[in-house]
């Protein structure tokens, strides 16, 4: 692989369950007919990824890597194997490096070419979220990815080495221009090492080549996006299946590539995939039309048995409501804000809104009735936690508007047969929660005790 490539992927970055060899098969064999180039080996909770980077794989998994290295050479698509040694204090010692040289020599006999280092998520972030990491934090690291260049340049010398430094976002980092860490990489960083970076935030809402120009000029380099937009292990009650949005086709010349983290869950990986693929395509790209040829893809993966095992699509207006309903984290799809603005006004008492409204808990709960007779089983449970709760909350809203029809008392309240205290919103989690609420601006302030 040549300086020359924009790489555009995914990166298996997240925390949680790793997928499987099967789904990392069907990923390649889709990131190559999409025409999408790269694929970065990096799962947080693979051992020997990260905890015990130094271990080399145990011949079942070994021969899992060679035959999916082989898959991604038969797709077109590039394999690089990540390794993230940073929570190790002694990586950058003689032993640490002779490890490295180790591993990084069984990936190749499996077939490895490109490589990538990884010190993220090593220092715990202070409330302000920049990490004051410093040149001393970035000379071991230096070190080490120069090591595996090296190593790299004696095996084959088109080859390509990516790097995440350890404040990767621009909170992270503060003002970037004056952030010693960035200033060291910049300077003494190999310039033929890409340096990846998350935008503004960890989860960036909107990234543009603006965002970018300061970092760029102390990396002396482009960076490399690792975009977390679909991630979710942040928050597993969330799932994300709206288009790729707030990046302008021109951030593609600010950077060498983008590479995206995905959803946890491998069987909603399609609308991301499928978007950001339009998106890399060309500078026409519209997000709601990109997503309105995403779902008419994935439409055919939706089909649902009858009791007589007959079997027929999921409707299309129902795929799109669940796709607006768990769409992106800073926004809801359309047809799910304009139900939620029906349901504010109806609780204000709007007649046309709570016809609306009412029309909209119909819906939901129609989605998941089709939802249950899936037959592809992985697709039901990978949605089934989130449809449920959006089933309850809306049969939880149809019930008080039912209930305040029939000629509600003023001033009485609406109790729900199926809502029990502590079992309803409840657990520990949620009760800590109700101690420590999130304020609409950020913050957190302690509740008012009851």
């Amino acid at each position: 692989m040549s300086r020359a490539p924009f790489l555009a992927g995914v990166v298996e970055g997240f925390y949680g369950r790793p997928w499987t060899p099967a789904q990392r098969h069907e990923l390649v064999g889709r990131l190559g007919a999409l025409g999408l180039n790269t694929y970065l080996y990096a799962p947080k909770d693979d051992l020997r990824h990260r905890a015990r980077w130094r271990e080399a794989y145990p011949a079942a998994e070994a021969e899992a890597l060679r035959d999916l290295i082989a898959a991604c050479g038969r797709a077109g698509v590039e394999f690089v194997y990540a390794l993230a040694p940073g929570l190790d204090p002694a990586f950058a010692r003689p032993d640490g490096l002779a490890a490295l040289e180790a591993k990084a020599g069984q990936l190749a006999a499996l077939g490895a070419r490109h490589f990538a280092v990884l010190f993220d998520d090593i220092i715990p972030a202070p409330a302000s979220g920049q990490l004051g990491a410093t040149e001393h934090d970035a000379a071991p690291q230096i070190e080490f990815a120069h090591h595996l260049r090296r190593w790299q340049r004696q095996q084959d010398p088109d080859t390509r080495l990516l790097f995440c430094p350890t404040p990767y976002c621009g909170r992270m980092a503060g003002e970037v221009t004056a952030s010693c860490y960035l200033r060291h990489l910049g300077t003494h960083l190999d310039p033929t090492v890409d340096v990846m970076w998350t935008g503004p935030e960890i989860i960036s809402e909107t990234i543009s080549p603006e965002d970018l120009d300061g970092l760029t000029s102390v990396l002396r380099r482009r960076p490399l996006i690792w975009d977390n937009l679909f991630a979710n292990d942040y928050d597993l009650r969330r799932l994300y299946l709206g288009p790729y949005a707030g990046r302008p086709a021109a951030l593609r010349g600010a950077t060498t590539g983008v590479l995206l983290n995905p959803n946890c869950e491998f069987a909603a990986h399609r609308p991301a995939l499928e978007t950001f693929a339009a998106w890399v395509a060309g500078d026409d790209y519209d997000p709601g039309r990109a997503h309105a040829a995403a779902r008419e893809v994935w439409h055919a993966d939706w089909c649902c048995l009858d009791a007589t095992g007959a079997s027929s699509l999921l409707p299309r207006d129902l795929l799109a409501l669940l796709c607006d309903c768990l769409h992106l984290p800073f926004a809801h799809g359309p047809r799910a804000e304009a139900w939620r603005a029906d349901v504010a006004a109806a609780l204000q008492g709007d007649a046309a809104a709570i016809a609306r409204a009412r029309e909209g808990c119909a819906r939901l709960a129609s989605l998941f009735e089709h939802l249950t007779r899936l037959e592809d089983r992985e697709l039901l449970h990978t949605v089934y936690r989130l449809a449920w709760e959006l089933k309850e909350e809306a049969g939880l809203i149809a019930g008080y508007l039912d209930w305040r029809a029939r000629g509600a008392a003023p001033g009485s309240a609406f109790h729900s047969a199926e809502h029990r205290p502590r079992t309803y919103r409840g657990g520990l989690v949620a009760d800590l929660q109700s101690l420590l609420p999130m304020r609409p601006d950020g913050s957190f302030t302690p509740a008012r005790p009851q």
